[in-house]
């Protein structure tokens, strides 16, 4: 099975809002070429979201989306890639007008989200490229006296994810 290994960039939408999570990390692919289906592991950097209004810092958060189960897929060359992870989210850190507000790793969704990912037609394993997903955002748990607000903001659906896969390195028999 070749083992292909990716750079990934990209953004979450919060939600139908301007609100956007940056994304960067890795993905490592071991594909069965004869089936099409791949399977491999998602890791992702931790984000920091800032907002400013006239050059000051209003709010600030640090959240880290983790795969909780290995990406599965499979590709066809009318297809391109169909891909599903499956996600958490913890958000580790919040400052408010310079009020920590949210600290440590107990703000975390109460479940996973499934994540289906699809690129456009002709997208190969070999090539990388985009992969787009929309899914919903399970509630959040353990924030404390601004949970409500929370899930008010982010749980829910209309969330969507932009994902660039950049090949790291060529595929390899493993």
């Amino acid at each position: 099975m070749p083992e292909i290994t990716y750079a990934v960039q990209g953004f979450l939408t919060v939600r139908k809002r301007a609100l956007r999570v940056p994304l960067s990390g890795s993905l490592a692919l071991n594909a069965d070429l004869d089936s099409g289906t791949f399977t491999g592991d998602l890791v992702l950097q931790p984000s920091v979201i800032n907002r400013t209004v006239f050059g000051a810092r209003i709010f600030s958060s640090t959240v880290q989306i983790m795969a909780e189960a290995p990406v599965t897929g499979r590709t066809g060359q009318e297809a391109g890639l169909l891909a599903t992870v499956r996600v958490g989210a913890v958000i580790s850190a919040v400052r408010i007008a310079g009020w920590n507000v949210i600290c440590g790793n107990s703000c975390r969704t109460s479940t996973h989200a499934t994540v289906p990912l699809r690129s456009q037609p002709g997208v190969r394993l070999d090539e990388g490229g985009r992969l787009t997903g929309t899914y919903d955002r399970p509630p959040f748990t353990g924030c404390g006296w601004i949970t409500p607000l929370v899930n008010l903001l982010i749980a829910g659906p209309g969330n969507s994810v932009v994902i660039d896969l950049l090949p790291a390195h060529p595929p390899r028999a493993s």
